[in-house]
């Protein structure tokens, strides 16, 4: 177990770079405190964090759900801010925390649908009996993939 007082006496050492942190943290939870009380009950706890940035504020939710419920009191966030003399706010964006969980853990592996072989036969017979040019190129471009696709994905099958 680590020095307790070595850990104390780092703390208790001046330095601007923390205490400005530390200001800057504390700012921060101010300004959640004021979002809060702007919201009804039930979506306080769910704006997480709030920073401010020149003239923008961007608020954390949990989920894009919770984002989306917030973006309706946009309004009253931004009468709220208004009353704090020192905060200038032109922009209010609500960032989703969810996504910064999401980017750090490994995707699985996506499974592809890929229709049968009579569906992607089907979809090229309708490309070569269109007139349109545009679609029926899109048709055929549609029908090559899913066949490269099926392939591709009976070679990985019988592989395994």
């Amino acid at each position: 177990m680590p020095n307790s007082n070595a850990f104390r006496q780092l703390l208790a050492h001046p330095n601007r770079s923390l205490a400005s942190l530390y200001s800057q943290v504390e700012q921060q939870k101010k300004l959640l405190k004021i979002v809060r009380e702007a919201l009804p009950d039930h979506l306080k706890e769910r704006a997480v964090h709030c920073v401010i940035d020149r003239n923008k504020l961007m608020v954390y939710a949990d989920s894009a759900n919770w984002a989306s419920q917030l973006r309706f009191y946009r309004t009253a966030i931004l009468g709220a801010i208004d009353k704090i003399p020192s905060q200038q706010v032109d922009i209010l964006q609500f960032k989703i925390t969810e996504a910064l969980h999401l980017q750090v853990e490994q995707p699985e592996e996506r499974h592809v649908n890929v229709p049968c072989a009579a569906s992607i036969a089907e979809i090229r017979h309708n490309a070569e009996a269109r007139e349109d040019d545009s679609l029926a190129c899109a048709l055929l471009k549609l029908s090559l993939t899913l066949e490269r696709l099926s392939k591709a994905s009976s070679k990985n099958e019988s592989s395994k």
